[in-house]
């Protein structure tokens, strides 16, 4: 049986081939994605940080197809988190609005956080990523904010080193291997997003020990 690590060498070929088409188009069975997945996916984070960038866009995809092959791994894929941090940015008071926008929020809306929209339009968004440092770690990222929360909260792995936080140029947080999770204040985090003109920008950046 091969070991993880040569199924993670195999994996971009896997990506490559038809077959990856075929699990992005939905067509291969649930039960055959578990089973030629499943070593990965017993590891995920490890797997997705050694990973170059668009393998990553397509496993976590892949996962997004099929919520119930990664659900049997307690892995549950947030939307992107450039897009659902744009999204968010659109509930700014004076957000224009912009049709091409509105689709895409209507399709992030069909993801799972669509179950906690309400009639009063209270909203939960959340997104996930995978970024390198500016000395070439790779990490993931993620946030989670809901109407009536005061604060917006951040996440990471590997909680291994300091990693600081720059949205749209603006310094957003610090999470280090003590504090691998922050809330951050809603009014604060907003007024960042409203930076953000040109679309949003995420940059993480290891401070000098």
């Amino acid at each position: 049986m091969a070991t993880a690590d040569e199924l993670l060498d195999r994996f971009p070929h896997l990506l490559f081939s038809s077959f990856r088409n075929r699990m992005l188009l939905g067509n291969v069975p649930a039960e055959t994605v578990q089973r030629v997945l499943e070593p990965l996916l017993a590891d995920f984070y490890e797997v997705m940080l050694r990973l170059p960038s668009n393998l990553q866009t397509d496993f976590e995809n892949i996962l997004r197809i099929y919520p119930d092959v990664g659900e049997r791994f307690g892995l549950r894929p947030k939307p992107p988190i450039m897009e659902s941090l744009q999204r968010l940015a659109r509930r700014l008071p004076g957000a224009e609005p912009d049709e091409r926008a509105e689709k895409l929020e209507f399709d992030i809306a069909a993801e799972a956080q669509q179950g906690l929209e309400t009639a009063k339009k209270s909203f939960f968004t959340e997104g996930q990523g995978f970024f390198v440092t500016d000395r070439g770690n790779p990490v993931y990222l993620e946030f989670i904010c809901s109407e009536g929360n005061d604060f917006v909260t951040f996440g990471y792995k590997p909680s291994i080193f300091e990693i600081e936080i720059y949205i749209c140029g603006s310094y957003t947080s610090t999470l280090s291997p003590s504090r691998p999770e922050r809330n951050i204040p809603v009014a604060g985090f907003l007024e960042i997003l409203m930076k953000c003109v040109q679309g949003v920008d995420i940059k993480i950046i290891e401070p000098a020990i």
